[in-house]
């Protein structure tokens, strides 16, 4: 004896049916076991929504590939330009200014160590240099 229910068009079956072997053997086949993802509400939607996005030609995987750079660089510009035109905090100004003066004592600091490395020489012919313009200068102004 063979238990089957009418299948038309079906792909899956509902609970407690079960599908008959072509065979000689007459085995009932058990029935398949139901899939709770595919079974999920969120699920569903999901896959409305992509059968939905797919016939109207939104899906964003099959965007060449310079629509998709030059999407990605105008979102970049719109964030800095949103970030520059915010005003900016205590903190960050406290943090710009102790980073400026940083940068001019590193400055210094490199000044000082190339004037350091120069031969004594050259310092010397400078210092004359800066004495015969103050003399001649003086001179002028006399």
């Amino acid at each position: 004896m063979v238990f089957s229910l009418p299948e038309a068009g079906r792909q899956g079956f509902e609970p407690g049916t079960y599908r008959t072997v072509s065979g000689t053997s007459g085995l009932i086949e058990p029935k398949k076991l139901p899939n709770p993802v595919k079974e999920s509400k969120n699920h569903r939607d999901l896959h409305r929504e992509l059968l939905f996005s797919h016939k109207r030609g939104l899906l964003p995987e099959h965007k060449p590939e310079l629509q998709k750079a030059l999407e990605t660089r105008r979102l970049k510009q719109l964030k800095q330009k949103e970030e520059s035109q915010r005003p900016l905090t205590d903190l960050e100004k406290e943090l710009r200014k102790r980073h400026q003066k940083l940068e001019e004592y590193e400055q210094e600091l490199a000044l000082k160590q190339d004037q350091e490395s120069r031969p004594e020489f050259i310092l010397v012919k400078e210092s004359l240099k800066k004495i015969k313009l103050s003399a001649e200068t003086g001179m002028r102004q006399t």
